[in-house]
């Protein structure tokens, strides 16, 4: 008896503190990456603006690259977006909307995860030939969720960082393949002239 009068108060205790921790925690928490891609933001904005270019670089696809993937609407409005469905814990099932594209500088975005909506954008700022890329998630939680937000940093900040440095690779990849198209088309009208 008394095993279980000492279990209770420890269940009890750590209910309490629980409860008090999210009484301070942040109720909103913002993950925020960024990277320097030597792209043009036309090229890097053509990767994100297209759901169907984020298998080519998002952790999470990479994650089950036989997770189910649905788009819906025209690349670059407002009503795209995409859902997904995986076995895969880690990946799950969810969907993700466009709710604004501001030219080719920022697009803000709401994706929902087991029907937990979370708001973001990414930012795109070119300096010369290089483009610096921000990506940014936003939590907002009501208490006593706003435990979550302690964790939210190290939950999604290594994907983050993952589907950059894969964002990287392929820009940089598609920056050089237009760089020569341009190139051979200068030099076509060279011939002619």
């Amino acid at each position: 008896m008394k095993v279980l009068k000492g279990l209770g108060y420890f269940v009890l205790i750590t209910l309490g503190a629980l409860l008090l921790a999210a009484l301070f925690a942040p109720s909103e928490k913002q993950v925020v990456r960024s990277i320097e891609i030597d792209a043009t933001r036309e090229v890097i904005f053509e990767q994100v603006a297209n759901f169907e270019n984020w298998k080519k670089w998002d952790a999470w696809y990479r994650k089950d690259t036989n997770q189910v993937r649905t788009y819906i609407g025209k690349v670059g409005s407002q009503n795209q977006r995409y859902s997904w469905s995986s076995e895969n814990k880690g990946v799950g099932k969810g969907k993700m909307k466009m709710d604004k594209i501001s030219g080719k500088e920022r697009l803000d975005y709401t994706f929902y995860f087991d029907g937990n909506p979370k708001s973001g954008y990414f930012l795109l700022d070119e300096k010369g030939n290089r483009t610096s890329v921000k990506w940014v998630m936003i939590s907002k939680q009501s208490y006593p969720f706003t435990l979550f937000n302690y964790a939210i940093e190290k939950m999604v900040a290594p994907d983050f960082e993952a589907g950059l440095a894969n964002l990287k690779i392929v820009a940089e990849k598609e920056n050089k393949q237009l760089l020569l198209r341009q190139l051979e088309q200068a030099n076509e009208m060279q011939e002619v002239l």
